[in-house]
């Protein structure tokens, strides 16, 4: 019995971070259907990160879910729904970090992004639909185009 007294102790001693969904990505890949959630702690930290370095504007997008999903994104300027970013990194792992991955980067297409609402006022929202060619890291040979969407707010104070 004091086993299970000290286990229940300790689990309530510990903190607990409480994680909110402010947006999905989803993707089909290898005919699954897969979806994930971008989550935001209740102190504001969110797996999405925007940084501006000189004429970049960079927007990192991370998800869990069917394993886990990064996005990451570069514009030149000021970024909006008119400017195409200049650079787009697209990497799935749908069995996790355990399982291979999936990476737009060495593909021989380029990923595109077609942005209908991108906002970097108050906290920030971008929705947009992708297309990609995704190679496996483990065996660059095998390919496949994935198409999905971004729907998230950036998490910005």
């Amino acid at each position: 019995m004091k086993p299970i007294l000290a286990l229940v102790l300790s689990l309530m001693a510990a903190p607990t971070f409480a994680l909110d969904s402010i947006g999905t990505v989803t993707a089909r890949l290898e005919g699954a259907d897969l979806s994930w959630q971008v989550l935001t702690t209740e102190d504001g930290a969110a797996m999405v990160q925007v940084n501006d370095i000189g004429p970049l504007t960079m927007v990192d997008t991370h998800a869990m879910g069917d394993g886990d999903v990064y996005i990451g994104l570069v514009f030149q300027d000021e970024p909006s729904i008119d400017v195409a970013p200049v650079g787009i990194t697209i990497d799935i792992r749908p069995e996790g970090a355990a399982g291979p991955v999936w990476k737009s980067a060495g593909a021989s297409v380029a990923p595109t992004l077609s942005i209908e609402r991108l906002n970097l006022d108050g906290a920030g929202r971008i929705e947009a639909g992708f297309e990609a060619m995704l190679c496996r890291g483990d065996t660059p040979a095998t390919c496949e185009t994935v198409i999905g969407r971004i729907e998230t707010d950036l998490g910005l104070p």
